[in-house]
């Protein structure tokens, strides 16, 4: 981890072609996170990445989600994940979906997050938590009350 490129505002901007206002405003609305370091803004390739898969701001991406729960060895009770994969999914349905499955989410699901992929318009989403919490919120999804 010590050998880790950092990247700069500058970096950033140049390599996704986008301003460097444009990535200050991402540091301030959370879809990009970073770690600050004097003065500057410094990026890993992870939180780079992260922009481009454009998961949910603030939150754990799937990937990180599973990683948690497999490493996670102590458990009070039973526990269940399930990702969840919406090919040919327009990004504003599947962000839609996301906001309909966080307003049903009840206290049982302990980690919820999505990521979209524009190669086959990709929604993944991830759950985790209470076996029976995340059955039922996939229940209401494979009954279509969710969705879009």
């Amino acid at each position: 981890m010590l050998d880790e490129k950092l990247y700069t505002v500058a970096d950033v901007a140049e390599v996704t072609g986008l301003t460097s206002r444009t990535i200050r405003n991402y540091l301030k609305d959370g879809t990009l996170r970073g770690q600050k370091i004097g003065v500057q803004w410094r990026f890993t390739e992870e939180e780079i990445r992260k922009l481009f898969s454009r998961q949910a701001p603030g939150q754990d991406s799937p990937t990180q989600i599973v990683r948690g729960f497999l490493g996670q060895h102590e458990r009070e009770g039973a526990s269940f994940l399930a990702l969840l994969d919406l090919p040919c999914i327009a990004e504003k349905d599947g962000m839609e979906l996301f906001a309909k499955l966080k307003e049903l989410r009840t206290e049982g699901v302990t980690s919820m997050s999505y990521e979209y992929h524009d190669e086959g318009q990709l929604l993944r989403i991830a759950l985790s938590g209470d076996v029976g919490a995340v059955m039922d919120l996939l229940g209401q999804v494979k009954a279509g009350k969710i969705y879009c």
